[in-house]
């Protein structure tokens, strides 16, 4: 079954859910796909600074609870105390990544539990074609595929996508986000 979209989001973290939103708000058809499964955790450190509260306070929502002080110590018993000029917030990724996705959702993007590999991204003359893959050899499924006009990676600092496209990035360019 081949379904057709406007843009292909691989990667359902907060830069691939963001964009979602941002894109489908703005009447494209979205695809967003998330290769892991519903709920599990992802590590992370879990915090969102002060300046993205201020750019988007929705996420105050999303959030655990906002900081404005720390305690930190050595391991040597050393105690150090910050008091921060602005706070930040700290969250659980798996209910932050499901806030955004949960917006992305309700903006119009489709969101697909698969998991998306360089080896089921197949550039077209109208776009591309993408299939998930499955089993321990992550071999492509040929059931289902989707086709878009874009393409956005947003699978993180290794990016199947981005290897794909342009090759491994410069360990000066790691980086940029």
């Amino acid at each position: 079954m081949n379904q057709q979209f406007d843009v292909l989001i691989v990667g359902a973290g907060p830069a691939g859910s963001f964009a979602a939103e941002r894109l489908a708000n703005g009447g494209a058809r979205v695809a967003l796909f998330d290769g892991r499964p519903e709920g599990e955790p992802k590590a992370c450190g879990g915090g969102v600074t002060a300046k993205a509260l201020k750019a988007w306070p929705h996420l105050l929502g999303a959030v655990g609870r906002t900081v404005d002080e720390l305690e930190m110590y050595s391991p040597s018993g050393k105690r150090l105390h910050l008091e921060l000029d602005e706070p930040f917030a700290i969250y659980s990724r798996v209910a932050f990544d499901s806030y955004l996705r949960d917006r992305a959702r309700e903006a119009g993007a489709h969101v697909f539990f698969e998991k998306i590999t360089a080896r089921g991204i197949t550039r077209t003359e109208s776009g591309w074609t993408l299939g998930s893959a499955s089993g321990s050899d992550n071999a492509v499924k040929q059931s289902e595929q989707w086709q878009g006009k874009m393409l956005v990676g947003a699978d993180g600092a290794n990016s199947a996508i981005a290897k794909k496209l342009a090759g491994p990035l410069e360990a000066s360019d790691m980086e940029v986000a």
